[in-house]
């Protein structure tokens, strides 16, 4: 059975919208009337060549592979203080948010050039695939179980799943490791923290 507060509150609802309705028509009898353009036909029809800037321009927009990187290489930084913290659930954030940023590299450059002598073109998607489902998802699973000790190891493991990456396109040099620091950052790692509120 329908209580009567809340049949009253609907009958009130439909006859303010009628109401509203005509006194709409009534102040702007035109507008109620003028059909509304739709996007299509206010949009200038496109040639190829406008088309060929469009794309050249939205190229020239999207972040390089390395920018991508730094991304990934401050929240994997952060994802360790997190986990050393023993804060779960932003240990889990900065876990997705670094999964997030290396799969739209992968979308982006699924084949990157390798930087040695012989140029080779080189499959870091299909290499990612296989990381993500054991280095990275050890990663993922020692968060879920609050592990510390499980953590700090397959955080390790993972830094030397990158790094085969990094050798594979010539780019041995970029060589990771534990960090030491925690670069100044606008989030507490403290899961107890009580400010702000």
């Amino acid at each position: 059975m329908i209580s009567r507060p809340l049949v009253r509150s609907a009958v009130l609802l439909v006859v303010g919208a009628v109401i509203g309705a005509v006194v709409m028509q009534w102040r702007h009898p035109a507008a109620a009337q003028a059909p509304v353009p739709s996007a299509a036909s206010q949009a200038q029809p496109a040639d190829l060549k406008t088309l060929a800037a469009d794309v050249e321009r939205l190229k020239a927009l999207v972040p390089s592979n390395s920018h991508i990187m730094m991304d990934v290489q401050w929240f994997w930084t952060n994802l360790w203080f997190a986990g050393q913290a023993k804060n779960w659930p932003l240990a889990q954030f900065y876990f997705n948010e670094t999964r997030g940023h290396i799969l739209w590299l992968m979308k982006k450059s699924p084949i990157i050039r390798s930087s040695g002598p012989d140029k080779e073109e080189v499959n870091v998607a299909g290499i990612f695939d296989g990381i993500d489902t054991s280095s990275l998802a050890d990663v993922k699973n020692a968060i879920a179980a609050h592990d510390s000790a499980k953590f700090a190891a397959a955080y390790r493991t993972m830094l030397e799943s990158c790094y085969s990456c990094h050798k594979s396109v010539g780019r041995p040099y970029l060589r990771p490791m534990i960090p030491t620091e925690h670069v100044q950052s606008a989030l507490t790692m403290d899961p107890d923290a009580k400010w702000p509120q």
